[in-house]
């Protein structure tokens, strides 16, 4: 009998398995790792960022879904006007007329927020990513700018075949065109928005690249050609002046500054060879934006004295501005001159001043052919002979037409 009880036992338990059969677990989804960069041409190593920071890049980068590492396209949903109408803000500088309101201001933190959520949790786009770069310039300075385009590199290295806008037909201007963007925008916003250092107390106190070009071009044009001030304003800052304050100072700051300016050259050079290497000549044109940020870094090397091991102790004593002069000096005089002379103190201060010069005259006179001269006179200066002679003898044929060139024959 028990015999019989178990043999039923075990037929029941089969005729269980057969009709309802053991669920068999299912396995664990493969875990969402990122893109291997390419091997070929490696991200460059992050540097002068805290753990924090990086910590955040790498969310930033990190796929938004195993099937979907790029999310989806998103360029008509409403976060991009959103994003695009908090960027919106009025120029302190132009007038209001009859129509006088409070000026609109850029909401920096919301775009900065809306953009790493987008990039983390929605879509890979260039466009986003450049207006994080943008927002976190404008928040951050010379750190943010870093930040940003070590994300845009990375974002291209990591996601280049699905980020978007994607690459169509072979047509590369969608994927391009916010990187365009970078070359005209950010560039115009580093000129005038990006602060050199602070000068408490004066005016301007926190002087730009746009400031400085100012301030080159009234020194040359001398004090005869300043327009009187109103009675009891404070003469402006002086490009002496600045660069007497940063070397009491700021020396400490500046050369932070101007390593983070390195980085950022750095940075853009990686990523120009990369757009290079995969778009040839589809690739965009950053060029504006590497002259600016070699712009800035000249004018802040005038800021570290050379030859300093350590940083010098700080000076509490006001800026003292250059006393007025006594009635303009006759031209092509020895006192002219004199003056004229103890603007710079070595050959960097007076090269970079010809650069700031080309850039002013780039600005204001874009179709003349000065600012070129000036920066090709600039580069010749800083080539060693066998180098610069190599060159003009390549470019200009023989030395007869050299010295036409340089109006040396009578």
């Amino acid at each position: 009998m028990s015999s019989f009880s178990g043999n039923l036992r075990n037929f029941v338990d089969k005729a269980r398995q057969l009709i309802a059969p053991e669920a068999v677990p299912a396995e664990p989804p493969p875990p969402i790792v990122p893109m291997i960069p390419n091997p070929i041409h490696p991200p460059t190593p992050y540097s002068g960022i805290t753990q924090a920071q990086q910590d955040e890049l790498d969310a930033l980068l990190a796929p938004i879904s195993a099937d979907a590492p790029c999310g989806q396209a998103l360029r008509f949903d409403p976060v991009f006007t959103e994003i695009r109408l908090a960027r919106e803000e009025d120029d302190p500088s132009l007038p209001m007329g009859e129509w006088e309101r409070p000026l609109k201001r850029a909401d920096w933190p919301l775009i900065e927020g809306r953009c790493k959520d987008m990039l983390m949790h929605r879509s890979k786009d260039v466009q986003i990513a450049a207006w994080l770069l943008e927002a976190w310039t404008r928040q951050f300075g010379l750190d943010g700018l870093y930040r940003g385009l070590a994300l845009i590199e990375r974002l291209l290295l990591h996601y280049w075949d699905g980020v978007y806008p994607l690459i169509e037909d072979g047509d590369a201007d969608a994927r391009a065109a916010p990187l365009e963007w970078l070359n005209s925008s950010v560039v115009l916003s580093l000129r005038i928005h990006l602060p050199l250092l602070k000068v408490p107390g004066r005016k301007p106190n926190a002087p730009t690249l746009a400031d400085w070009d100012k301030m080159v071009a009234a020194e040359l044009a001398g004090p005869g050609h300043t327009p009187p001030l109103p009675a009891g304003e404070e003469a402006p800052l002086t490009r002496v002046e600045v660069i007497g304050y940063a070397q009491r100072h700021l020396i400490r700051e500046m050369t932070n500054k101007r390593a983070a300016i390195k980085r950022c050259l750095h940075c853009l050079e990686s990523l120009y060879a990369f757009l290079d290497l995969q778009l040839g000549t589809q690739a965009p044109n950053l060029s504006k934006l590497k002259a600016t940020l070699v712009a800035i870094e000249r004018v802040l090397a005038q800021f570290i004295p050379e030859h300093t091991g350590e940083e010098m102790a700080p000076d509490t004593t006001p800026i003292d501005p250059i006393p007025p002069e006594n009635g303009d000096p006759e031209p092509g005089t020895e006192t002219q001159v004199a003056v004229s002379a103890s603007v710079w103190k070595n050959r960097n201060e007076a090269y970079a001043t010809l650069d700031a010069l080309a850039d002013y005259l780039s600005l204001v006179e874009p179709h003349s052919p000065t600012p070129y001269l000036l920066r090709r006179a600039v580069n010749w200066g800083r080539m060693p002979l066998p180098e610069l002679m190599a060159e003009i003898i390549r470019e200009e044929g023989d030395l007869n037409r050299l010295v036409n060139m340089l109006g040396l024959r009578e």
